[in-house]
């Protein structure tokens, strides 16, 4: 077994996976890390590159080509042909701390823990500058049970999916899957935790992130673009959150709940707006049924919605009342 997965969903990415490969190939650890680099079906030379990289590092680089279907089936097809310890997601126009790989890869090495969280940095194409993410000095290398941390640090609880290292087999026991298309992350962020059982903070940067793009998912043109995914996403999450044991901690549901409640809200912004697809045919009526259905699910998730105020205005309350929406007005 290899200590640690890099797992890379590949879709169009020739312009910038040989980047984020190049970044993991440290000689001390090649022994101990697989990359593994799933190609979804690209339609550019992706696959070329890949394989050269394959071949070039039979016993690190490991390639499965696929049939087209989402970053969420590479995601799920990841998790069950993984071969290290731990399994840490990696986007193609992302890539790693090479020089922080060795330690990194030494404490997951020694170490038996379900969820490893770390430093980060985001770079921004448009100004060509780094920003660092750390967490508070006093949250960093102690491992401890996840109901421990919920007690100690009840509001730190802050990490991205490029944050984030899971133990593998906590993910395939508990038959983790995420969406197969756009913001299947989020629930890649949030549906091991009710399994998790420990966890540890390091202070060492791993992940670059990079934002810049307008193709991206998380951009205006790209909430726009696929908010159909982000609106099956929402009601994945919701069934998530409904279905939670009452037994969970009460911090980690207070977690769970709030960001369910942000991502079902952000849902009826993506509809009602005109930023985003305010103003697509047909909108209102898929508004219409993505609220009846809210109400039918999950009724205080519904409630509070309702009470969200933008200019003074419980604005969904005053849809739902006079079919007015305050945001395109």
């Amino acid at each position: 077994m290899k200590t640690l997965t890099f797992l890379i969903p590949c879709y169009n990415v020739s312009t910038c996976v040989s980047n984020c490969i190049d970044s993991m190939l440290v000689d001390d650890i090649l022994d101990d890390i697989e990359i593994l680099a799933i190609n979804d079906g690209s339609k550019d030379n992706t696959l070329e590159i890949l394989r050269e990289y394959e071949a070039k590092h039979p016993d690190t680089v490991r390639v499965i080509d696929k049939p087209n279907g989402g970053w969420g089936t590479a995601i799920n097809l990841g998790i069950r042909e993984a071969k290290g310890k731990y399994l840490k997601e990696v986007d193609a126009d992302d890539w790693v701390s090479s020089e922080k790989l060795k330690e990194y890869v030494a404490f997951l090495k020694d170490n038996e823990i379900d969820y490893i969280a770390t430093d980060y940095t985001e770079y921004f194409k448009a100004t060509d500058k780094y920003e660092h993410h750390s967490y508070q000095r006093d949250i960093y290398n102690k491992p401890m049970s996840l109901s421990d941390f919920w007690k100690q640090y009840p509001t730190a609880w802050d990490f991205p999916i490029h944050a984030i290292t899971y133990r593998t087999q906590v993910l395939r026991d508990n038959d983790i899957k995420v969406g197969d298309r756009y913001y299947g992350d989020i629930e890649y962020n949030l549906y091991p935790l009710p399994h998790i059982q420990s966890i540890c903070v390091l202070p060492i940067n791993v992940t670059i992130y990079f934002r810049g793009s307008d193709e991206q998912s998380t951009s205006t043109k790209g909430y726009a673009k696929h908010y159909k995914d982000y609106i099956k996403m929402s009601q994945r999450l919701t069934q998530f959150y409904h279905n939670l044991p009452a037994t969970i901690q009460h911090n980690l549901f207070s977690f769970i709940e709030g960001t369910v409640q942000g991502t079902v809200l952000k849902a009826y912004n993506l509809m009602m707006s005109p930023v985003y697809a305010g103003n697509v045919e047909g909108i209102n009526d898929e508004l219409k049924q993505y609220n009846r259905w809210l109400k039918k699910t999950d009724n205080n998730l519904y409630k509070y919605c309702g009470r969200q105020r933008k200019h003074g205005i419980a604005y969904i309350r005053f849809w739902r009342w006079f079919g007015i929406n305050l945001i395109k007005l």
